[in-house]
């Protein structure tokens, strides 16, 4: 599968499980099984980006040549956490200085209450949502972009995506993030890194907003 099919293909799966909540309106749900619908969606997508990955066989340009080890992957993945923390915490900061933006996040808010309807949303937030977001947005978007401007450019872009596809209003911290996930898997050129830190620091997020609940 070519880079520019395989981006089409994931693409089109990530706006189904966005907007697949609409379709569960005529269906006349309550809350509660809208928020399962959609955590089952969501896992849907993810288990289909992760049956296209070894399927992909134009490869991106930060991934040819190299062949990390599991282990490294792993330990790098984790190790990566404090990074992804750092740099949101560093852009929060510059945020709160120079256009007087809340710490709060919108968006964690919106989630944490789904969760308390249906602790099952986790499994969105922790798993299925942070493994569709790399795909699409690391592997995906930056390896078709990569082939037209430098990989650096291509994840900018990308970062850029990825900040507003969250619709929260923190624009900067999301897009560091975004390049924080994006170093983490060009230093091993396996997005099986960015996703295992991405998985785990949300996971640690839900874990902090429910001990302070």
């Amino acid at each position: 599968m070519s880079l520019k099919k395989y981006l089409t293909v994931n693409l089109l799966t990530y706006c189904l499980i966005f907007f697949a909540p609409l379709l569960a309106l005529p269906l006349k749900f309550n809350p509660q099984q809208v928020i399962m619908f959609s955590a089952a969606t969501y896992v849907i997508g993810a288990s289909i980006m992760i049956y296209l990955s070894p399927r992909l066989t134009e490869l991106p340009v930060i991934e040819r040549g190299k062949n990390t080890p599991l282990k490294h992957v792993i330990k790098i993945g984790l190790i990566g956490i404090i990074l992804a923390f750092f740099s949101q915490t560093i852009a929060g900061m510059i945020e709160q200085l120079f256009i007087g933006a809340t710490p709060e996040s919108e968006n964690t808010e919106n989630i944490m209450q789904m969760i308390k309807m249906s602790p099952i949303f986790i499994l969105t937030v922790s798993i299925a949502g942070p493994i569709m977001e790399e795909f699409i947005f690391r592997r995906a978007i930056t390896g078709v972009l990569s082939n037209y401007i430098t990989p650096l450019l291509a994840a900018c872009f990308s970062s850029f995506l990825f900040a507003i596809a969250h619709a929260d209003g923190h624009i900067l911290v999301y897009f560091a993030m975004g390049m924080a996930l994006y170093y983490l898997y060009q230093l091993t050129g396996n997005i099986w890194t960015s996703i295992i830190t991405h998985c785990c620091m949300n996971t640690l997020v839900i874990v902090i907003q429910l001990a302070l609940i």
